[in-house]
């Protein structure tokens, strides 16, 4: 008997058809979609009323005292137009005055946004009310010297100048650093290219892996860092596939952070237990770019067999980029991961993103990828070296052509899910 099957894809949903016989199971649970704005506002309200490892805001700032504000940036579908309102509005009510307030965008390397991004990102009112700058990982830093583990720490000074640090940011899992949020708005974020390069180059040490945070060696430089930047307090949201806010944590850097972790497990952790010959993994809420759609794919290996495939199905709302990226990114498949990493090492290729290609070519290597995309035809897909599918039932039905009995695992908000072992 054959089963409709759905997963999600930008604000809708991609449905296909399966053999119930090839059906591991739909291991993601459905997280609730339609919450009202005033739930998730009052969840951040909560968050800051009380705040983890630290002191609340209240106890931090004072009349006189001056206040950065980080946010990140559009690769992210953090709602800070809901998030950062409740902020200030708690700073103002705490005496600080308006022009002691700035926000910085923390973008790494990613492009600069736009005013009118901006405004989408943060709200017009919030960019008409406060300066916005865009963090640039080449100009107007400071070097605090280097972290435990020899990272050479250049932060922006715009962002080391204030009294009070304080970011907004989105929890989720991670390919490199376990997961997002907390002390990853520092680095990357307001850091230097040679800091991210220096942190992201040691990606291939022993527990760096997607859903570890405690003793994941980049984590915990970054945690390093943040603490010598003076990182104070940081809020970080959950969100389901709608970019609505399921739940959120405060306070302190680390220990906020980690009781984010343990929530974010009980919404999106799923259970390694038997590996599938063909994973149907969604990137969704990771819809703006092919390479940020990328960092899905080390979740879908956690499922799949060695030498099986993984179907991928990315929005990719930006498109296929340059026919020359394309280009490149083929001729990187052409090398082991061993030689990127190596090629990285010796400073060849930049880490900040170097290291995700070295995540996804470990990938490419171990399984065959099929991509679904409505941004990205066929013959783009093929410039980047990937098999194409016109949709999931045509890209399933080819694989279960050469194997009947095939195993299907489905993942559909692969975004946020998090592979959880033992």
């Amino acid at each position: 008997m054959k089963k409709s099957v759905s997963v999600s894809y930008v604000d809708t949903e991609k449905t296909f058809e399966i053999e119930e016989r090839n059906l591991l199971d739909d291991v993601f649970p459905r997280i609730p979609c339609g919450i009202p704005e005033e739930q998730q506002i009052q969840a951040v309200v909560d968050a800051l009323d009380n705040p983890t490892g630290s002191e609340p805001l209240s106890q931090i700032v004072g009349p006189d005292a001056t206040v950065a504000l980080l946010s990140d940036d559009w690769t992210r579908p953090t709602p800070v137009y809901r998030i950062m309102p409740v902020v200030i509005d708690r700073l103002l009510s705490h005496g600080v005055k308006k022009g002691n307030i700035r926000i910085i965008v923390a973008r790494g390397t990613h492009a600069a946004l736009s005013r009118e991004q901006m405004i989408q990102k943060l709200g017009s009112e919030i960019v008409e009310r406060f300066p916005v700058e865009n963090h640039n990982p080449d100009e107007n830093l400071t070097h605090l010297g280097e972290s435990k583990r020899g990272t050479p720490v250049y932060i922006n000074s715009s962002f080391i100048k204030p009294d009070v640090k304080i970011a907004v940011g989105w929890l989720v899992a991670h390919p490199v650093a376990g997961y997002g949020g907390g002390a990853k708005i520092i680095v990357p974020g307001v850091a230097s290219r040679t800091t991210i390069h220096h942190n992201h180059a040691q990606a291939e040490e022993e527990g760096v892996a997607i859903g570890i945070a405690d003793g994941n060696p980049v984590r915990e430089d970054m945690e390093d860092i943040a603490r010598m930047a003076g990182l104070d307090f940081i809020v970080n949201v959950m969100l389901n596939a709608k970019h609505e806010i399921l739940d959120a944590v405060a306070g302190d850097v680390v220990a906020a952070h980690r009781e984010g972790i343990k929530r974010n497990k009980r919404f999106f952790g799923v259970k390694v237990d038997k590996l599938a010959d063909i994973v149907v993994i969604a990137a969704s809420p990771r819809d703006a770019t092919f390479g940020h759609s990328g960092f899905v794919l080390p979740c879908g290996a956690a499922f799949a067999k060695p030498g099986g495939t993984i179907i991928w199905v990315a929005p990719c709302l930006s498109g296929p980029g340059s026919p020359e990226g394309r280009a490149h990114f083929k001729k990187g498949l052409r090398r082991t991961p061993d030689e990127l990493m190596a090629a990285m090492k010796r400073g060849e290729v930049a880490a900040s993103g170097g290291v995700f290609q070295w995540v996804n070519l470990k990938v490419l290597h171990r399984n065959r990828v099929v991509l679904v995309s409505d941004s990205i035809n066929r013959q783009e897909s093929e410039e980047f070296g990937l098999p194409y599918g016109d949709s999931i039932q045509e890209a399933l039905d080819k694989e279960l052509a050469k194997n009947p009995a095939a195993t299907v695992r489905v993942i559909p908000m692969g975004g946020l899910a998090v592979p959880i072992y033992g």
